[in-house]
This record gives structure tokens, sequence and C-alpha cells, in this order.
């Protein structure tokens, strides 16, 4: 399945001619052939990927690459998705296992002779990206798990703790993973079905996951406190590990988060904002709904169960969260400001970057309301960084990583002896 967000997949209902007409930049055509891809139309949107890497001159994305393979395969063209998927495996070392064996774009190629050697190579990518990759045994299920730096372990020095974003694997922290283990010890894993975990056969609410998190770090020996890094939806997980264990600690880093505090009519607002009736807005979240249950029917279980999941949340989860104020440790938010590419603008009801616009403003208020208290919270703001932070501004979160260790030692040394 083509790696794009939730928002791009309510937003991309067709591509129209106008829209191909002005697809010029290598940008635009990456923007038409998702749009293509989301409309149904795989074998244009496989079109304008070779287009768009054509323009690029060789330097498209290992997923860019990846979507293009998903586009060309559900069009019937299985050389030229397997000469995209073999590209990044052997020239751009992509690691990302489980979700290339559970892709049901990919499924077409799965009887070709081709596809298990990919696989291995791709397997063989992920071992050694990972040295410290294991599986580790919890609740009798297998877990995906990787540690780095255990040799800089100390009593009382922070464990940083990374937690994915909805459905995706613990392979998009590599490049932050090896510059915070120079010092640290990071822990990542791979929540049930993602990656090469196994199905535990339960849907992973924020409660389930973070027991399976605590005893994942238990059982490897590694102690608190734990300074936590959630992208997207994998901020409420650790928003709700601070609710429940709050003095285990050390600090909360949210990086591009899923919209955890709950506000009557909220999901609404930025639409009132832009001029919607309720009748229209109405309509709109119906159509949502209705894509995501259609998607539900027949999307990776990897990705089902945490949509059933983020269900859960908008009925129950907000208590949970809520059952404790956020601990006065380092606190930091960081926003992506980059409108998502490939994002449609054929619905003419409202102007679809405005909206962007107004809902990061509204959650920017309300991420900053949550960190006034506290006395070391911080907020970034990345202008020009897309939804996945972790691979356009790596940077920004090991700079906020190591920013909040040398705020939390401040924490420390502040306590009264004893404490």
């Amino acid at each position: 399945m083509k790696t794009i967000t939730l928002f791009v997949v309510l937003v991309c209902c067709s591509a129209s001619l106008s829209a191909q007409q002005a697809a010029t930049t290598s940008a635009d055509l990456v923007g038409l052939a998702q749009s293509l891809y989301m409309s149904g139309d795989f074998k244009g949107s496989a079109f304008a990927y070779a287009d768009a890497f054509k323009a690029k001159g060789g330097k498209a994305t290992a997923n860019e690459h990846y979507n293009a393979a998903c586009s060309w395969a559900l069009a019937g063209y299985p050389d030229s998705a397997f000469a995209n998927l073999l590209f990044i495996a052997n020239h751009m070392n992509y690691a990302n296992f489980g979700h290339m064996k559970s892709d049901p774009d990919l499924v077409s190629l799965a009887a070709d002779a081709r596809w298990a050697p990919l696989l291995e190579t791709v397997m063989a990518n992920r071992k050694q990206s990972f040295p410290g990759l294991e599986m580790l045994t919890v609740n009798r299920h297998q877990l995906e798990v990787v540690i780095s730096g255990r040799e800089n372990a100390q009593n009382g020095k922070p464990v940083i703790v990374f937690e994915n974003g909805r459905g995706t694997d613990l392979a998009y922290w590599l490049p932050i993973i090896r510059e915070v283990s120079k010092e640290q010890v990071a822990f990542a894993y791979n929540r049930p079905r993602i990656g090469c975990s196994e199905d535990d056969n339960q849907v992973p609410t924020i409660d389930h996951i973070v027991e399976v998190l605590r005893q994942a770090l238990r059982a490897k020996g590694l102690e608190p406190p734990y300074l936590f890094v959630g992208h997207s939806w994998g901020a409420a997980y650790i928003r709700c590990y601070a609710s429940f264990y709050p003095d285990e600690v050390a600090g909360l880093i949210f990086v591009d988060p899923h919209d955890f505090v709950k506000k009557p009519g909220g999901g609404s607002l930025p639409y009132r904002e832009i001029g919607l009736t309720q009748s229209q807005i109405d309509s709109l979240f119906a159509s949502y709904d209705k894509s995501a249950d259609e998607y539900m029917a027949q999307g990776p279980a990897f990705v089902v169960e945490e949509m059933k999941a983020q269900r859960a949340f908008s009925k129950t989860g907000y208590s949970l969260i809520a059952r404790n104020p956020l601990p006065d440790v380092p606190v930091h938010f960081i926003m992506a400001g980059g409108y998502p590419a490939g994002a449609s603008e054929n619905e003419a009801l409202y102007d679809h970057e405005k909206l962007f616009r107004i809902n990061n403003n509204i959650m920017m208020k309300s991420w900053i309301a949550l960190i006034d208290p506290l006395s070391y919270g911080k907020f970034f703001y990345c202008s020009h960084s897309g939804h996945m932070v972790q691979q356009d501004d790596p940077d920004i979160i090991i700079a906020s990583i190591k920013l909040a260790l040398s705020d939390y030692r401040k924490i420390v040394k502040e306590k009264p002896s004893g404490q």
C-alpha cells in the first residue's frame, strides 16, 4: 500500500484534466501520480511516476519508487513493479520487510519467481540496518524490537523509547536511533501485526499497547525513566503511558501528533471556520466515514486494526489519557507545516490548503495550552516538513531529544535530596 497520509486519502477523489496539464515539475508529477492512484487510475499513476522520475534526474526517494511499484503492480505491469522494488532493495537499502510482504497492492507479484529473492534482500537489509534487531516474546506472541546503545546504560539515565505512527514500521526511526544511541540507550519496536511482529488477536487500543510496551521494556531489563518519542497516532500511546505511569516518564516528544485533546465539536471546527454549513460538514464527514469503512473492508490488518483502535479512542480513549495531567517533565511538540504533496484540489467546496492551515492553527493552540503550565515545555514548527518528519527533518527530532535530556538533567538536579 502506498505510504500516503489519511488526510490525502480523504481529499483525493479524482485528478482533473487541468491538473494533468499543469503537472510540469517533478513535484507536480508526483502529486498527480498520487491523485491518480487514489482515483483508481493505476496505469495513469504509474506513468505519471515514470515521468516524475525522469524530471527528478534519478533522485526519486525510496518511498516514491515503492509507491510507483504499487501502481505498476495494480495496473498489471509486473516487470515495471519489480524494477522499482529491486532498485530500492539493491541500491537504497530498503528494509521495511513487513510492509512489503503484507501489502495488498503487491499481492499480484507473490507468485512471480522474483518475489521470494526480493523479500530475502529486504530482510537482509533490515538485519544489516538494525544490528540490535531481535524477536521478543510478550504475552505468548513475538514482537520485533531493536535496542541500540546498551553500552550507555546507567542507573537513572533515560532510555529513549520510540513509538511508531499508525501502521508504520520502526525503520522510519533509523537515522535518529543511530545518532541518539551514541550516548543513550534507544529502544524501538513494532506493535502487533506491524513489520515482523506477530498478530496478538487484540485491537491495539491505547491501554493495551501501553501494557505491551511496558512488558517489553521490562523483559529486556530497560528500567525507567523513559523519554518517549511518538509520531502521529503513536503520540496517543505515549500520552496514555504518561497518564498511567507518570513517575516512569523523563520526557515526552510528540512528533506531528494525532489530536489527543478532546474538544466538543472540535473535528468540525476548521470546516466551520472556512465557511461550510453544518449540512455540508455532515455530508463530508459521512463520505469520509464511508471511505474509511470501504478501506477497512479490504485493507491490510496492520492498518485496519489500528484504525479500529482510533475509533475506540474516540469513544473511551480521551478519559484514559485524562486520568492524570501531563507530568512536569520536558514535553515537546514538533509540528509539520508542509502541505501534503499530492493533495487534490478538485473539490471546489473549500480551499484544501487553507483548511490545512486553519486546522494546524487550531491544533497549535491546543498543544501550546498543554505545555504552558510546564517548566520545560517547548514547541517546534517545521514549515517545510511533511507529516513524516523523521524523513523530512530528522535533525529537529534529534535536537529535540538532546534538549529534552538536558532539561531533564536540570530537573533531577533541582529536586530536593531524597526525592
